[in-house]
């Protein structure tokens, strides 16, 4: 066995080691972490289904502007697993391993076996690569292609521009790219190399900045023929908006916050970290200064050259937008910073063990060597853990605001204690929480949706046929009456632990009977009938709040809307209520809907209304006419008189 053999053999028993962790940290508590789906996740999946339609694009308008090659690549994950959370995961774990493979294999090339494993050890173990290997987003692709850019760099300068150009069809972030064989082509100017002397030199960076830019051209000519399909990076533009206007202090506090991420900031949002935590504890951070040193002391080595230019173009995204430092936006420097930490901790170990040492049994200063570095990966796998597994999901901010975690909750609440009719609130229900919920479930329940708590009048749905629950986020609690009125106890029959929580309401087997029944329940165009009302206050002062009682008979508007009017003696319109807190979608003839209103009477001591409803819908404004009446409305009450307190 030759001793490069060997070499070779044992590079491949710790690339495989590494790759094993790397999938461990990418693997296991795959549903858990982060702490249910993203809505930028739950649309990714979106835009793969109407990829399988048949809608191709270069760029996708829907989420504020997105790059077209993730979800092309996610389109046989979701054939081969269904709609669901593993087949949204799964892409990212796959490219985020892919990262691992790449860079063990080009540090490997470029700088050894021991500073290629100490960089794949690195993504492997630490949180930020981590995170971005777990969420279903697209910016994990960039520095997977730019390390093919880099595999064929400087060889095969046409397919190393190849690459570089698909990079920019992955992430916002990735349109700095071409500044890479830009300033290549000024470094080989800058150090007066000989023609023909270096294999990658000027010429190479011309052909691979050539072949980037005409494979990008085609996504740059689609932006400018429609600006309007990239409204996050108009969204992003405030630090070089205010530079333009003559205030460079946001884009130097950007620079300054994104340069000092590495041990002195942190990204400030909870979306994909605990807010204020640097990339690197300080022991790592140490090794990482040193490997950026010795890059820079051997600048003129055109491997180290790559590595700095390759860094410093990768922080751009960064810090010339606000809120600095972005973990997200930085993610394409990520294979070159933990070559800088590997490079360090080589550059290190080599000093000392050749030089004149303090200790002099070698097998001592080896042993005190890997115990340095054994340590120094376990702190920061503790980190990590601590922070990204536990800590992290656990924060209620995290849960409440970033993550649809409330609905991964009720998912498993509900596969646990299943029935065959389910209700769901939210404080501000959107198409996305249906989609979270199916997918979360990995089934369509065929859920009622209802919106709740503070901010909305709110409604509750009776099912028809009974057997149903009622689930609902405590952030979105239900107005008391509306809860009697439906015929609900008010005590739950389960209380989640973990913030945020949810009640779990058992639905009433009969339909709620309206206080005040109308004679003969009116039907609004065959699709909703009017039943009856109950109004709970009419005091001046105080809200007047109304309850209607309405049962489904067809399939109705996805915009439809109630409105409830009050009229003076005089005719005129002086307050109203417009709402629909029953999401259409979903509901089923016989059905009940419990719809409350809230109307500002003002100061009205005296004074006699009369109360008008009627149904709209809000596309085309036109209103629903009530079966047997001459006129769009249905008077409810005739002249109330407003009590004083």
């Amino acid at each position: 066995m030759t001793q490069s053999f060997a070499e070779k053999k044992r590079f491949v028993w710790w690339g495989t080691a590494v790759l094993l962790i790397a999938a461990i940290f990418r693997l296991v508590l795959l549903h858990d972490v982060p702490p249910g789906l993203s809505q930028d996740e739950v649309l990714n999946a979106d835009i793969v289904q109407f990829i399988r339609g048949g809608s191709h694009a270069l760029f996708f308008r829907e989420g504020y502007g997105h790059e077209p090659l993730y979800h092309y690549f996610s389109v046989p994950f979701q054939v081969l697993l269904g709609d669901n959370v593993l087949s949204m995961r799964l892409p990212a774990v796959t490219l985020g391993l892919l990262l691992v493979a790449l860079t063990l294999r080009w540090a490997r090339r470029e700088f050894g076996a021991g500073t290629a494993v100490l960089a794949g050890a690195g993504l492997a173990i630490s949180w930020w690569p981590i995170v971005f290997s777990r969420v279903g987003i697209r910016p994990i692709l960039e520095p997977v292609l730019l390390l093919l850019f880099a595999w064929f760099w400087p060889k095969r300068p046409w397919l190393a521009g190849l690459f570089l150009g698909l990079s920019v069809y992955s992430y916002t972030g990735a349109r700095v790219v071409f500044a890479i064989p830009a300033l290549l082509v000024l470094y080989f100017f800058l150090t007066q190399r000989r023609e023909g002397a270096e294999e990658g030199g000027w010429k190479a960076a011309l052909v691979v900045l050539g072949v980037a830019a005409v494979v990008a051209l085609p996504l740059f000519l689609t932006l400018r023929a429609d600006p309007t399909l990239q409204q996050r990076v108009d969204q992003l533009a405030g630090p070089l908006e205010a530079l333009q206007a003559g205030d460079p202090q946001p884009i130097l506090q950007s620079i300054v916050d994104t340069v000092g991420v590495f041990s002195f900031t942190g990204d400030p949002r909870w979306t994909y970290t605990l807010p204020g935590r640097p990339l690197f504890d300080w022991g790592t951070a140490v090794f990482f200064y040193a490997g950026l040193l010795l890059a820079l002391w051997r600048w003129r080595q055109p491997r180290y050259a790559l590595v700095l230019i390759w860094l410093g173009v990768a922080l751009i995204p960064s810090a010339v937008t606000p809120q600095s430092p972005s973990t997200v936006r930085l993610v394409g420097a990520l294979p070159m910073v933990y070559l800088l930490v590997g490079l360090g901790i080589t550059a290190v170990t080599h000093i000392l063990t050749t030089t004149k040492p303090v200790i002099h049994q070698q097998k001592l200063r080896v042993f005190l060597i890997v115990l340095l570095l054994g340590a120094l990966l376990s702190v920061n796998a503790y980190r990590t853990i601590n922070d990204g597994f536990i800590h992290w999901p656990r924060a209620e901010t995290t849960r409440l605001k970033h993550y649809q975690t409330i609905l991964l909750d009720i998912a498993r609440d509900w596969r646990a204690n299943p029935i065959e009719n389910l209700v769901v609130a939210e404080a501000f229900y959107e198409p996305i929480d249906r989609d979270s919920l199916i997918r979360d479930l990995g089934q369509d329940p065929q859920a009622r949706w209802v919106q709740t708590g503070p901010e909305v009048a709110g409604a509750v749905v009776v099912p028809a046929g009974g057997n149903g629950r009622f689930y609902v986020p405590e952030f979105a609690a239900v107005y008391p009456p509306l809860l009697v009125a439906a015929g609900i106890s008010a005590e739950p029959l389960f209380r989640s632990e973990l913030q945020p929580s949810f009640a779990v309401y058992e639905l009433p087997e009969k339909r709620p009977i309206p206080v005040l029944p109308l004679d003969e329940p009116i039907s609004f165009a065959n699709v909703l009938k009017l039943e009856g009302y109950e109004p709970l206050s009419l005091k001046s002062g105080e809200m007047y709040h109304l309850l209607t009682f309405w049962q489904v008979e067809d399939r109705l508007p996805a915009d439809l809307r109630i409105f409830v009017h009050v009229i003076d003696e005089a005719g005129e319109l002086v307050a109203q209520h417009d709402g629909f807190d029953a999401v259409p979608k979903g509901l089923r003839a016989g059905d009940t809907i419990i719809q409350h209103h809230v109307i500002d009477l003002g100061e009205a001591v005296g004074t006699s209304f009369e109360v008008q409803i009627g149904l709209y819908t809000i596309h085309d404004q036109q209103r629903l006419q009530p079966i047997g009446f001459h006129r769009d409305i249905v008077v409810l009450t005739e002249m109330m008189r407003v009590d004083g307190k």
